[in-house]
């Protein structure tokens, strides 16, 4: 697909809390992966199609081959699935959705930029059975146009365990 303008582009920074709300890890910013599916999604807002934006966040525990190999880089031709998506979604009415100014400061009008931040509390998601973590590699933003859905953005990372008391605070930055 060839790309015309600024591209779009994505971050996100991951903070894990244990229980006494003590910082465990904090990743920084990496990039994540725009997918064809969000272009798909501007363009049938744009068309005055029914596009619902974004609809909820997916998690997922990828594949333990690729704690050994790294993960593979995101598809942007993918549109609709995690690689393993095994817990139930954080609907968008459990994400905090705010506009950024041009230096990442929060604010109340429309801009070109879009902060999302998902607090995956102690006990979600459940540890695997006789676990004590729950290993997630994965996430993906997801929005809908008409009946369909499709993935906005992918993140694949390099394990990370979350312990069943443990808080992950995600952050994800759009860039429009």
């Amino acid at each position: 697909m060839e790309s015309i303008g600024t591209a779009i582009k994505g971050i996100y920074r991951d903070i894990l809390k244990d229980t006494n709300d003590r910082l465990v890890s904090d990743s920084g910013w990496n990039n994540n992966t725009i997918l064809n599916g969000c272009r798909l999604l501007l363009a049938g807002f744009m068309k005055n199609d029914i596009a619902s934006g974004i609809q909820y966040l997916a998690v997922g525990q990828g594949q333990e081959a690729w704690d050994l190999e790294g993960a593979p880089a995101p598809d942007p031709a993918t549109t609709t699935v995690l690689e393993n998506r095994a817990y139930p979604s954080i609907p968008f009415s459990a994400l905090e959705v705010v506009f950024l100014d041009s230096t990442d400061n929060i604010i109340l009008e429309p801009s070109s930029r879009l902060q999302i931040t998902a607090t995956l509390a102690p006990g979600f998601p459940a540890p695997i059975a006789v676990e004590t973590t729950y290993p997630l590699r994965e996430f993906g933003l997801f929005g809908q146009l008409g009946t369909s859905e499709f993935m906005i953005n992918n993140i694949r990372h390099p394990v990370l365990h979350k312990d069943e008391n443990a808080t992950l605070i995600r952050i994800m930055r759009l860039y429009f």
